[in-house]
């Protein structure tokens, strides 16, 4: 047994996955919220038999190893390491590819790069500009520590020399790895100078790129720079504090959302530790992802200016698939903060200001829609015409997609209310307008419609086919063979049907997914898997109803499968007969079709 099988042996993928998503049993497998698309309704099964998964909604599926992969963004070697480290196996003989060691020296040149940074801000006298501007700001050692804050040296090749002369990476390594430009003649100088630096980890905890500000406030240069997009930083994907804060979140089941890293930082100090920064005012169908791992509600605790409405509408499109409930703190309508004189302040200045009050206000949330709505009418006139027009032309994109009849007839009545008309005005004009000019549009949505229309785009013979195949799997253990034998002579559409059939008629023992499953190939493995588990067919499950059903679905299917060679020697056969000269093959040829129509009619009476 090689060493991946062992390691795949000695791991249980349902301990694997339940640790990373809620996982219920359903008969012999179990079933959950699939990690790779956004669903409210369970389509993702998990088979303790065959040690495979699948999502019957975005056809994701595999071994451990896949998952791992798809999950945690790990490569083949790291999965493989840390589930043979996990069952206390010592890997000998493995080898990992050129893309693995590259992707292993890439997180090390960062992680080096991390701790060159912090040690220049916390302890070497060229860092004391860096903690001095954090100093100003009201940042803690602690906060330091925790997020390993550092300082880029304002020379041109301060980190260049350190990672090439001193630890002798290649001036390729660090270009892969974002962290230096390649100028003419190929000369090079670092992408980070006199900046204070915040490293960007992923949801494992890998530093995979930097953010530095600027320090000094009269430069022309950007306030902040990113590492640019490589094959691990994708900016799309990060939240600012997320492994960090992971567990805080986790407790409280809620998360918010800021701007950047010093709201965060701040909010911390504060004592609310639930938070993550996004780098912008865009969050991300990747980002909303990671958020699902953690929490159940998210709130917006971002600026309340047109980005920020943007963003919440956006946000609206993307968690709306989900189970997440999405909420906003609203600065703009918060009457303690106009008392406390910090109206109009970012969470950053409130949190610092008075963290007290942050406390507060973070427990004070409103329903994204109510958000929008006060946004709105603040925004524009609703005693003129035209005000109450562009009322309905912001909201009705919104609200007319809200899914719950009376959630969405309750901000009917309140936008009706507002604009003093009647609510079934409203209503029409939310139908009428519900399509926006330039609509967000969210792919795994798309994507999600598209997969759970499949099955029923598959022809009726297909359809068939997999329900029969899905009977044979789940009749009675001792008689599964038996069953698999009466569709011996069956032609089939369905790729690997007939082997499988075939290995099924073959098999003497008492029929069970997993052993059975063992002495097929990967591919076999794949599609028994499917028919095993296709949830169309949840209701069809017992025995007694298989005796019932099994008899007329078999001949249903023979039909079809004649009817099928029936259409084709007519097709055969018509294609000769628009010959005009016809060659004695083909006169040969047509009294043969005409003997195989004969012979397959009479198998259809």
């Amino acid at each position: 047994m090689s060493q991946v099988q062992t390691v795949k042996t000695a791991t249980s993928l349902v301990e694997i996955i339940g640790e990373r998503i809620k996982l219920d049993r359903s008969g012999l497998n179990y079933r959950g919220l699939c990690p790779f698309h956004s669903e409210k309704s369970p389509s993702f099964f998990v088979s303790e038999a065959m040690q495979r998964f699948r999502c019957f909604g975005c056809s994701a599926s595999g071994d451990v190893f896949e998952f791992l992969q798809q999950y945690e963004g790990m490569s083949f070697a790291e999965s493989l390491k840390y589930l043979a480290d996990r069952a206390s196996i010592t890997l000998e003989s493995f080898a990992p590819t050129g893309e693995d060691a590259q992707r292993e020296r890439m997180l090390g040149i960062l992680d080096l790069t991390r701790e060159y940074y912090h040690y220049l801000l916390t302890q070497h006298a060229a860092g004391e500009p860096g903690r001095e501007y954090l100093k100003n700001r009201g940042v803690t050692q602690d906060s330091i520590k925790l997020f390993q804050l550092g300082y880029a040296l304002p020379s041109w090749d301060g980190l260049l020399r350190y990672l090439t002369v001193k630890k002798k990476y290649a001036l390729t390594d660090l270009d892969k790895a974002g962290l230096i430009v390649m100028a003419n003649a190929g000369r090079a100088y670092d992408r980070f100078r006199g900046r204070l630096m915040f490293p960007l980890r992923n949801h494992r905890g890998q530093v995979v790129g930097f953010s530095g500000r600027v320090l000094d406030t009269t430069a022309k240069e950007a306030k902040y720079i990113n590492s640019p997009e490589t094959s691990l930083y994708h900016k799309s994907d990060l939240l600012f504090g997320f492994s960090e804060l992971f567990r805080e979140i986790k407790k409280t089941q809620t998360v918010i959302v800021m701007e950047g890293e010093f709201d965060l930082i701040s909010s911390t100090q504060a004592h609310v530790n639930h938070v993550v920064a996004i780098k912008g005012s865009a969050l991300t169908e990747s980002q909303v992802k990671l958020l699902g791992r953690a929490a159940t509600k998210v709130l917006l605790a971002l600026d309340a200016d047109s980005a920020g409405i943007k963003a919440t509408q956006r946000a609206i499109e993307i968690v709306s698939t989900t189970n997440l409930e999405l909420r906003v703190i609203d600065f703009g309508h918060a009457p303690e903060l106009k008392a406390a004189g910090l109206g109009g302040k970012d969470p950053d200045e409130i949190a610092r200001s008075n963290p007290k009050l942050w406390r507060q206000l973070t427990d004070q949330s409103v329903s994204a829609y109510e958000f929008l709505l006060r946004a709105a009418l603040e925004r524009f006139d609703v005693k003129t015409p035209e005000g109450r027009k562009s009322v309905i032309d912001e909201l009705a994109p919104v609200f007319g997609k809200i899914t719950h009849a009376v959630e969405q007839d309750f901000y009917i009545q309140k936008l009706a209310e507002a604009l003093n008309v009647r609510a079934d005005l409203v209503a029409k004009d939310l139908v009428k307008f519900s399509q926006p000019k330039t609509s967000y549009k969210n792919p795994v949505a798309a994507v999600e419609i598209d997969k759970s229309t499949h099955f029923n785009s598959l022809s009726k013979r297909r359809q068939l086919e997999q329900y029969v195949l899905y009977l044979c799997l789940h009749g009675q253990p001792e008689r599964v063979s038996l069953l698999a034998q009466e569709l011996i002579d069956v032609t089939w559409e369905e790729a690997g049907a007939g082997a499988v059939v075939q290995a099924l008629a073959n098999w003497t023992k008492s029929f069970e997914l997993g052993e059975f499953s063992a002495t097929l190939g990967a591919d076999l493995q794949e599609v028994i898997f499917n028919w095993y588990l296709n949830p169309q067919f949840d209701q069809l499950t017992d025995p007694e109803k298989l005796a019932e059903v099994w008899p007329k679905q078999i001949q249903e299917l023979k039909k079809l499968a004649i009817q099928a060679q029936l259409q084709e020697i007519q097709k055969k056969l018509a294609v000769l007969d628009t010959r005009q000269t016809k060659t004695q093959q083909d006169d040969t040829e047509i009294n043969h079709l005409l003997e195989q129509l004969v012979v397959w009619q009479q198998k259809l009476k």
